[in-house]
């Protein structure tokens, strides 16, 4: 390989996608290194397929609020209390951010989802 990269991002995950596209938004050169094959990329994303954000309103793909005390006490009931609160209540405060610019970056989304799990309003699922 002759070429040179200022960044280089191990894995094709979301943290590992998001990394290199705001390097690439920066301005940096960015090789992106995975070694699934295709059908397998993703990382723990192929899986998961969703995320969860807080918002102030419905959206395009949320069919209503998701407020940050509500997602700070979903937070609680999953860790049974085990978190740490100024790093949990920033990342729930910054995630407002994220289904935006997550969209500005191309990616899809399906449609909410209905049902006796009623997740239209608190998870976004990947298309």
């Amino acid at each position: 390989m002759s070429s040179k990269y200022d960044v280089l991002v191990i894995g094709g995950g979301n943290a590992a996608l998001c990394a290199a596209i705001s390097a690439r938004g920066g301005g940096a050169s960015v090789l992106v290194l995975e070694g699934a094959p295709k059908f397998y990329r993703g990382g723990n994303t192929r899986h998961t397929r969703n995320m969860r954000c807080a918002h102030d309103a419905a959206t395009e793909i949320l069919t209503g609020p998701y407020t940050e005390e509500e997602f700070w006490e979903d937070l609680l009931r999953v860790t049974g209390g085990q978190t740490d609160e100024v790093l949990a209540r920033h990342m729930i405060r910054e995630s407002k951010d994220i289904l935006n610019w997550i969209v500005e970056q191309g990616v899809r989304w399906q449609p909410s989802l209905g049902g006796t799990l009623s997740l239209g309003r608190t998870n976004s699922f990947f298309l």
